[in-house]
């Protein structure tokens, strides 16, 4: 029998054939190393994705708590004292030194005048509704004892927090109702239905009785007060859990603020000057004292402080140019 020698010819198919064939798709059969590789390629895909998601969720600011922070000054011996006296003071003027005080000047000028003309309504009707209204908008700033006081002493349960927070309103309001009284003491400005009433006695249901506590507006520095007091506390305590909540509080206040001022003008109880007044009296008091002697000494809680002490800690895939895989520990101590 002839002998066939091995030629580049038949040789070559040959070992095609051989090479080709477990590698052929159709044939369900693969390598043992690509089964590794694909398996280490699906680990190190767990492992990355597990330790980016934690590192996006340590990446988030933390939560701020509810908590008087230990810079800010607790309320003191002499602002009880000054408190006390003050909102003393203020109620003895309004109530026993005030009474109906006769007109001492009306004061009108340019700038009243014209912002009357544009805003007060003109029938008895409607200027009796605006004031009205006036009074509804101006319990608003009460918001800060009937909301705010109530969500701290029994959904939070931190009666000592509640009461720092109770005795700056207290604060607050004491000021701010000794300036409006002291005003009205002192400036003995007419209301602008005084000049209209004298001409007509029909012109508002208060003609006849004769009022000089038109400067500054009483209804305003309330709500003013309020306003402040609503913006300052939720600047630093997350007394609504979510940022933009606390800050709705504010933005509410305010508008609650500017419609009091505006419903009192068109009632005709009293000027754009009057109202402006109140504001700066109100909001003032408000925002000013509380943040002039507790809030200035440092920022609220002590979430930022904590954050700076915690320890994060990730896994990383390691994978070398062998082809082993193994893992990595990163992250801060």
């Amino acid at each position: 029998m002839p002998s066939v020698r091995p030629t580049p010819s038949n040789v070559a198919p040959a070992l095609t054939a051989t090479r080709s064939g477990p590698r052929r798709l159709g044939s369900g059969v693969l390598p043992a190393r690509s089964i590794q590789r694909i398996a280490r390629a699906l680990l190190c895909a767990a492992l990355l994705h597990s330790s980016l998601a934690r590192a996006a969720e340590d990446a988030k600011p933390p939560k701020p708590r509810l908590e008087w922070s230990q810079k800010w000054p607790r309320f003191r011996l002499w602002e009880y004292a000054g408190t006390a006296a003050v909102g003393l003071t203020s109620l003895y003027i309004r109530y026993r030194v005030l009474g109906t005080p006769p007109v001492g000047w009306q004061g009108s000028n340019p700038v009243d005048d014209t912002v009357r003309g544009w805003l007060r309504a003109g029938t008895p009707q409607g200027r009796e509704l605006a004031g009205g209204v006036s009074d509804v908008l101006s319990w608003g700033g009460y918001m800060p004892y009937a909301v705010d006081l109530p969500i701290v002493l029994l959904g939070y349960r931190k009666p000592r927090l509640a009461w720092q927070l109770l005795m700056m309103d207290f604060e607050a309001a004491a000021v701010a109702g000794f300036l409006n009284n002291g005003l009205f003491y002192e400036v003995h400005r007419g209301r602008p239905s005084v000049v209209d009433c004298a001409r007509d006695p029909h012109y508002d249901k208060f003609c006849g009785l004769g009022s000089a506590s038109s400067f500054p507006s009483g209804h305003v520095v309330i709500v003013a007060s309020g306003a402040g007091l609503a913006c300052v506390h939720h600047r630093y305590l997350p007394i609504y859990g979510e940022a933009g909540a606390d800050a709705a509080a504010c933005v509410m206040m305010s508008m609650l603020t500017v419609g009091t001022g505006l419903a009192r003008i068109v009632a005709d109880e009293h000027y754009t000057t009057d109202v402006l007044t109140a504001m700066v009296i109100g909001f003032g008091s408000g925002y000013g004292l509380p943040w002039l002697l507790h809030y200035r000494y440092g920022s609220g809680g002590d979430a930022s402080d904590g954050a700076a002490g915690q320890r994060s800690l990730a896994l990383m895939p390691l994978s070398g140019g062998t082809g082993r895989i193994g893992l990595s520990v990163i992250g801060r101590l």
